[in-house]
């Protein structure tokens, strides 16, 4: 079903957008919506001003389910099996069994990571503050540290996990993470603001504002770090127009302009609900979690329907794909740690939209 979308009320979901910054709720936030076949709107706004130009934010987690993509493309080209333990594309990844395991216990595999189940845990501030992490010391540190449960058994989200995954999509493809995603992903899809680097030529980007990492370090060190570390599960820099292109090519249909980078069979693995019958460690919940996708239609209080899959960001941003409707939105905050009240009051408004 294409959404029908009424032209007083869109106005009203990008009027609220622009109210938050204007009301300090949000110094700076982008509204981008489209159908598979368009985009329909996309705009910017700081301090409650249009912006004439969109600006560059960090999108956090939203770069998990790129990097998913990424994954999948190999998946489908026969170069990797989800099932396969992790170990079989990264001899020596070895981490010790969790405390208290007894006797044998299932390896971690590529569908342990993409769905947080794998027991792997994000490093502490300690751990950065010992120098100048690399993601090769990321990798070297998951392959060693305990699991937090046996793979499977629960469900825990693990953003630097996905070092994993870009390092094995660096080996099997015999190309460069970033190099990859740059000619497999962004080239064919028109993203040509999306770079883990906010210096690269294009659209100006925004200083990161928020808590971020150790206390007390200045803010060209943190960024400096920030870009280097190339955190494939949350180190992107983007604009609302090029997050939409990304969810445009995961609708079904669209125009001649919109390159193929999936087949609709991987899209749909990629987006099932997978961890059904699953609980989250500390909360007993049970996650909506796809590969590197959240099912924010299964969770609470969410409009999107029982088919949408998207992810949020910890800069307060997120993106959702409908397919339902027909859909594609994306809020764009640039605050680390900023609470999702915005972000969900302004999707909120978006889905009021549909006639």
């Amino acid at each position: 079903m294409s959404a029908d979308l009424d032209a007083a009320r869109l106005e009203r979901a990008f009027r609220l957008v622009a109210e938050q910054t204007a009301g300090g709720r949000a110094t700076y936030a982008a509204l981008a919506v489209a159908r598979a076949d368009a985009l329909v709107r996309s705009e910017s706004f700081q301090t409650g001003r249009r912006l004439e130009a969109p600006r560059r934010s960090a999108i956090a987690s939203i770069t998990k389910p790129i990097t998913a993509t990424a994954v999948l493309q190999l998946v489908e080209e026969g170069r990797l099996v989800l099932s396969e333990p992790v170990a079989t594309y990264l001899p020596g990844f070895e981490p010790a069994p969790p405390p208290g395991a007894d006797g044998p216990i299932e390896p971690v595999t590529l569908w342990h990571v993409l769905t947080h189940t794998a027991g792997l845990a994000d490093a502490n501030d300690e751990f950065f503050l010992t120098g100048s992490p690399t993601p090769a010391a990321m990798v070297e540190r998951l392959g060693r540290d305990a699991l937090r449960f046996r793979p499977g058994s629960a469900y825990a989200y693990c953003s630097d996990s996905y070092y994993l995954l870009s390092e094995i999509v660096t080996r099997v493809s015999g190309r460069a993470y970033g190099d990859f995603l740059e000619t497999r992903i962004f080239e064919p899809l028109g993203m040509t603001a999306t770079t883990f680097d906010p210096a690269d030529d294009g659209p100006s980007a925004l200083r990161l504002e928020g808590t971020i990492g150790p206390p007390g370090l200045p803010y060209d060190v943190l960024l400096g770090g920030f870009v280097s570390l190339q955190m494939p599960g949350g180190g992107l820099w983007s604009t609302a127009g090029d997050i939409v292109r990304f969810g445009r090519a995961m609708l079904p249909g669209g125009p001649a302009d919109r390159a193929r980078i999936l087949g609709r069979p991987f899209v749909d693995l990629m987006t099932r609900h997978h961890t059904e019958g699953i609980l989250e460690i500390g909360t007993g919940r049970s996650p909506t979690y796809a590969l590197g996708w959240s099912r924010p239609g299964l969770g609470r209080g969410s409009p999107a329907s029982p088919a949408a899959f998207g992810h949020s960001g910890a800069t307060g941003s997120i993106l959702i794909v409908d397919p339902s409707w027909d859909l594609v939105v994306v809020y764009l905050r640039n605050e680390w740690s900023a609470p999702m009240t915005t972000a969900e009051e302004a999707v909120a408004a978006v889905y009021a939209a549909i006639a």
